[in-house]
């Protein structure tokens, strides 16, 4: 628990090398270095409002951890009022709120979210990394899970529908028909924009980061989008003829979170190099080890959950759901 306490003392207190502050032009939270360096691009373009989704569920889902564990911390009220000032900057319900936008990423049409801010783009916005987008929802709604239930059951609301989007638009089975079938065997859509599906990511062209930035950050909600189908098929068609995984490269960290990727339907094998494959720098070896020995895929939430009528209903499967946001508590 300390050492939890430890790293988020720099988010409670906003002494991170880049500082986040508040914009008044798009009404939101952005880390600073755009402003005292005059560049756009860096933070991955946070200044911009690209990413936001990606970047602030780490520390959501983290916050929500240790309200959790240990509620009574002594920064668990300046905690909480940073975590509602990002969840407001992300998935804001209120339309009346003067200082931040309602849903700033997510489209209820589409059902995923947009990680391109307000800069413009030729091929238009576009989404990318579907695991760090899921991994906010979830945090969103663990929090709630831990102050609030109407925020619990629209995080719930959010994550079933980004879930049953990512299956159908960006992790594609050998059965897709939504995309061209000689698009189909690539198993991810990489750059998703609004005008094309880019087989690329934004920094490599590397297949197994193509794939694995899919995978970030490792967590057990992945396996909500992450069916075994689509594991197995993309593991035989694409990943298992990687040359990092065929030469056992355990110096290249990407292979971490190919195995515990791997793990869901070859577990001994992904196990046994776990041990020695060098650690994404987002990732713990304890935490793959266990990830990748309690694997679940088709992960499910609670099926007897009864849902504020403040904010949603939420049913045993993704094809229900029904929407009256609010972060009022019945």
């Amino acid at each position: 628990m300390s050492k939890l306490e430890d790293l988020i003392e720099p988010f409670l207190t906003n002494t991170l090398s880049s500082p986040l502050v508040y914009d008044t032009t798009y009404k939101g939270v952005v880390t600073g270095l755009a402003f005292t360096t005059g560049d756009i691009t860096v933070d991955f373009g946070n200044g911009v409002y690209n990413d936001h989704h990606y970047h602030y569920g780490y520390w959501v889902t983290a916050s929500a951890i240790l309200k959790k564990l240990d509620p009574s911390w002594s920064g668990m009220a300046q905690l909480e009022t940073m975590v509602w000032t990002l969840l407001r900057d992300v998935a804001n319900p209120n339309s009346d709120d003067a200082y931040f936008p309602k849903f700033r990423h997510f489209s209820w049409y589409l059902g995923h979210s947009y990680s391109h801010g307000v800069t413009p783009m030729a091929d238009g916005k576009d989404q990318e990394s579907t695991s760090e987008d899921v991994n906010f929802y979830y945090g969103m709604m663990l929090w709630g899970k831990t102050v609030n239930q109407a925020v619990e059951d629209l995080g719930s609301l959010m994550l079933r529908l980004n879930a049953r989007a990512v299956r159908t638009y960006f992790l594609m089975t050998s059965d897709n028909t939504i995309h061209p079938p000689q698009f189909v065997p690539n198993h991810v859509t990489g750059i998703f924009f609004d005008n094309k599906a880019d087989y690329a990511t934004w920094f490599s062209a590397e297949k197994y980061c193509i794939h694995g930035i899919q995978m970030i950050p490792v967590s057990p909600i992945n396996g909500l989008v992450r069916t075994t189908t689509f594991i197995q098929e993309e593991w035989d068609d694409i990943l298992s003829k990687e040359a990092i995984v065929t030469g056992s490269d355990t110096t290249n960290a990407w292979l971490s979170l190919l195995l515990v990727n791997e793990a869901a339907i070859n577990p001994a094998d992904a196990l046994s190099k776990l041990v020695t494959t060098a650690m994404d720098d987002g990732l713990t070896r304890s935490w793959a080890l266990y990830i990748a020995a309690s694997h679940r895929t088709e992960s499910r939430l609670a099926t007897s959950t009864c849902a504020s009528p403040l904010c949603a209903a939420e049913f045993t499967t993704d094809d229900q759901v029904c929407l009256n946001p609010s972060w009022s508590s019945s």
